[in-house]
C-alpha cells in the first residue's frame, strides 16, 4: 500500500500504462448483493439512555457480480454468481466471458 502513495512508483505506472490507447484498456468490478436492509448501525440519544431501533434482520442468498467495462464500449462481459468470486469463479469468468466476446468476433 505504501508503493500506491509513493510520486515515483505512480510516474511510473503512468509512463507504463501511457503507452496504449485509452480503448485498449478496461477496468473490472466486483460487487456483491444479500437480502439485508440498510439501516443504521449506530444511534444517538440522550446520555443515559439506550437507543434502539426496530428494523427487519433478513440474511439469505447472498449474489456476486462482476463485470469488465471498456472506455468506448461500455460493458462488454458480466456475470453473476450465487455467493462469493473465488479465484477459479474469477479465471473462468476471464476465460469464458471476457476473452470469448473478443473470439464472437463482437467489436471492440
Amino acid at each position: 500500500m505504501a508503493s500506491e502513495r509513493d510520486p515515483l512508483q505512480a510516474g511510473i505506472f503512468l509512463h507504463r500504462v501511457a503507452q496504449y490507447p485509452a480503448h485498449y484498456l478496461m477496468s473490472t468490478d466486483e460487487m456483491s448483493k444479500d437480502d439485508r436492509i440498510y439501516a443504521r448501525l449506530w444511534g444517538r440519544g440522550p446520555v443515559g439512555s439506550r437507543v434502539e431501533i426496530s428494523a427487519p434482520f433478513v440474511r439469505k442468498r447472498r449474489f456476486s457480480g462482476i463485470c469488465a467495462c471498456a472506455l468506448d464500449q461500455g460493458i462488454i462481459a458480466s456475470r453473476v454468481v450465487e455467493g462469493s468470486f473465488d479465484r477459479d469463479t474469477f479465471i473462468d469468468f476471464l476465460r469464458h466471458d471476457l476473452v470469448s466476446s473478443f473470439a464472437s468476433g463482437r467489436p471492440f
